[in-house]
């Protein structure tokens, strides 16, 4: 479906509301410049704070990592695989909320709902400050993971509310730059605020989880104020700049044969998603990438700490390898979206990530620097097949409430693998090598390299069906109420 198939309806800059309702037999042309300056204060406004608020959702939950070797295992008695279990636990909450969260993101209102989530963890982590005993760090665990439950979800649907399907990638990459980012920026307070140990009687450990709350606590309070339940509440868009994106939201439901801004919730999608198997193969490749991408991020400082550095040293050395995640990460979204390729750059960078963890398994113990080199190798493509996965499910699933369904699905699938990566980082041999962790780690990311493989396939074939069907087939499939991404002018990305 094209514009040059349809009475084109002329947008720009000064055009209102009433100009930008059509029929489903036109399209509405925008003007590109005015566009592309919506777009830019789009990325100028929501982006920054997208990242801080994802920023300290990650520092939050994986400052445990940090904690752990700056003296927490030793004043909490995590004697065994009681850290392990702390870290597994974060997850079974944490997974149990996300479909329903996303679902009634628009119900519940953005702009109160992810403020909640946003208040409630950074008050349980300033408790976690003060906690003195086993059983208060599985508490605290369980109350993060069900307040930082929906977050995600509800962030890569929010985004959906602004930009297109194909300009989505690069947007939610920036999530993942920050989770990415949080890895630097924790190891840093990590170092600053664990050399405090001892001061107004609170142990280091202590003073990080203090600060890092607080900090998250006073992103909470801003969001309510700053945050806009959808682009039409927005203090930040004039008129003209709303009209412009109900044009395009107009132009997208289309293609998709769905409105993308009702709020009645519509459980044939839900349905609809529960039974594609590109779902659930979607989601079971995010399962494999996760447990790669949790037990990394979670247990980096260990992993450092047992190729024979110093905890202080340690906390500073994971810095570098976050930033060159965030980098690359970065680099890849954007030629991803200019490509409009998402497996031709996840299996190679699947296959990058398991040389990493190969190095890590085969390389002697005596050889530091190649070990500490081999973490650089495998944070290349941890990141980007988790969240360019994430993209593509959001753009291979059509009409609201579908994709809100496909995304929470897929995350509370993906999510699950937090259980497993919490379990697997233990130190099972005589020279201190992680060698069940590495070993199910590149076991998952090969598998994962697989799945993306055969999804290409699979959208690939369904992709050539549809260009090759009749003017007569396309219209049985359109009569036969085939709507969403199973319209037959809906074009799988790649």
């Amino acid at each position: 479906m094209s514009a040059a198939t349809h009475d084109d309806k002329a947008i720009d800059g000064s055009v209102h509301e009433k100009d930008a309702q059509v029929g489903a037999s036109e399209l509405i042309h925008i003007d590109p410049s005015a566009e592309k300056k919506l777009i830019l204060k789009l990325d100028l406004m929501l982006s920054p704070m997208m990242v801080l608020i994802f920023l300290v959702a990650y520092l939050d939950r994986s400052n445990i990592g940090n904690a752990a070797i700056a003296g927490m295992n030793t004043d909490l008695n995590l004697t065994g695989n009681r850290l392990n279990v702390a870290v597994t636990l974060f997850y079974v909450t944490y997974i149990a909320f996300e479909v329903p969260a996303s679902i009634m993101l628009k119900k519940l209102r953005p702009s109160r709902l992810i403020p909640f989530f946003i208040i409630g963890w950074s008050a349980v982590i300033i408790g976690a400050a003060f906690i003195e005993n086993y059983a208060s760090l599985i508490a605290t665990r369980l109350l993060l993971g069900a307040f930082e439950s929906g977050l995600f979800p509800c962030l890569t649907l929010y985004l959906s509310m602004y930009y297109k399907p194909l300009e989505q990638a690069r947007r939610i990459s920036y999530l993942f730059v920050a989770s990415a980012l949080s890895g630097a920026f924790g190891g840093l307070l990590a170092y600053g605020l664990t050399n405090l140990h001892g001061a107004h009687g609170l142990a280091g450990w202590r003073w990080l989880f203090l600060v890092e709350g607080i900090i998250s606590m006073v992103v909470g309070i801003a969001t309510i104020f700053l945050l806009p339940d959808n682009f039409e509440t927005a203090w930040w868009l004039n008129e003209d700049e709303k009209a412009i994106l109900r044009a395009r939201h107009e132009n997208e439901r289309l293609y998709q044969g769905k409105s993308m801004t009702t709020d009645a919730m519509d459980k044939s999608e839900v349905k609809l998603a529960f039974r594609d198997p590109k779902v659930w193969l979607n989601s079971f490749c995010q399962f494999c990438a996760n447990t790669c991408s949790f037990g990394f991020s979670t247990f980096l400082p260990v992993i450092i700490k047992g190729f024979g550095y110093s905890s202080i040293r340690t906390q500073l050395l994971t810095v570098p390898v976050y930033i060159w995640a965030s980098v690359v990460y970065l680099t890849v979204a954007f030629f991803s979206d200019y490509f409009n390729r998402r497996a031709f750059v996840m299996v190679p960078l699947a296959c990058v990530t398991m040389v990493g963890y190969a190095m890590m398994l085969g390389v002697s113990m005596d050889k530091t620097g190649v070990l500490y080199f081999a973490t650089f190798v495998t944070a290349t493509g941890i990141y980007c097949c988790v969240g360019l996965n994430v993209t593509w499910i959001i753009n291979s699933n059509a009409g609201y409430f579908k994709r809100a369904t496909a995304i929470g699905l897929q995350q509370t699938i993906g999510n699950s693998a937090g259980i497993m990566a919490g379990q697997i980082y233990r130190i099972t041999n005589s020279d201190g090598r992680y060698v069940i962790g590495h070993a199910v780690s590149i076991s998952t990311i090969t598998t994962a390299a697989c799945g993306y493989a055969l999804m290409y396939l699979l959208l690939r074939r369904i992709n050539r069906k549809r260009e090759a069907m009749s003017i007569e087939e396309r219209i049985r499939e359109i009569d036969a109420g085939k709507m969403g991404d199973r319209h037959p002018d809906f074009k799988y990305t790649l």
